[in-house]
């Protein structure tokens, strides 16, 4: 009898559903893989050897069998463990959506470490306790940059013009960016819209903490950036919508 390929490497367990009575079939992401599904045998059963260890937020060694179908998990040894996230539901709520946007951005099989980059730089950034809603606004724009859909944030779209101070532009999420009001095609953004895209762009939330950014602000760039998401997606993330209940004033 021929034993099966053995393998291990790093990986996230980005979202999981249950198989049979006591296995979960994983979809992870890994530096070294990109996308791929493993099957954990036996991990809802209290005496499984790997129990804990597939649990979400936590970076994972992962020992891995060829199987069939998907690839069977033989061991788990957890390397990095972000607990706080798992005891703040708004920040686990983030911290979902963000592993969602990540999961649909890498392509099955295919590394792409830039994008898992953004994934634990942003489960670091909630775990230090940085605002909620401004790791999700980095984390977007973040990922629409790693999958080489930058928008455009310095010029107009049309004439190439750089935004006057103070000058209301309009956001295009098709187009992907900002045009002048000469110019037809998005909604209205403010300069101080723009000023926060740029900074979230340039800079590291932590960095941001002390800013008094107003709500109406962080209004018109969670619009933006969800309709670019939107598109680039084809439909709003599956977990938007657990993000937006919890948030809800």
């Amino acid at each position: 009898m021929t034993a099966r390929r053995t393998t291990s490497l790093t990986a996230v367990v980005t979202s999981r559903f249950r198989l049979g009575e006591a296995d979960r079939v994983l979809t992870l992401v890994s530096p070294d893989r990109g996308k791929f599904k493993a099957i954990a045998k036996g991990v809802r059963k209290p005496t499984s050897r790997l129990g804990g260890g597939v649990e979400p937020f936590a970076e994972l060694s992962l020992g891995l069998a060829a199987g069939r179908t998907f690839d069977v998990v033989t061991q788990v040894r957890p390397l990095r463990v972000w607990l706080g996230l798992r005891s703040r539901l708004q920040s686990a709520a983030v911290a979902w959506y963000v592993a969602e946007l990540v999961e649909r951005a890498t392509s099955e099989e295919q590394p792409d470490p830039a994008l898992y980059a953004v994934l634990l730089r942003a489960w670091d950034l909630l775990e230090s306790e940085a605002p909620d809603m401004l790791v999700a606004r980095w984390a977007e724009l973040a990922l629409l940059d790693a999958a080489g859909e930058a928008p455009q944030l310095d010029a107009c779209l049309d004439c190439a013009r750089p935004p006057l101070a103070g000058e209301t532009l309009r956001w295009d999420a098709e187009a992907g960016g900002i045009r002048c009001v000469a110019h037809p095609g998005g909604d209205e953004l403010s300069s101080s819209a723009l000023r926060l895209l740029r900074a979230l762009r340039r800079y590291a939330p932590e960095e941001m903490v002390a800013l008094r950014i107003p709500a109406a602000v962080m209004q018109e760039i969670n619009r933006a950036l969800r309709d670019s998401i939107r598109l680039l997606y084809g439909s709003d993330p599956r977990s938007r919508s657990f993000l937006d209940e919890v948030t809800r004033p």
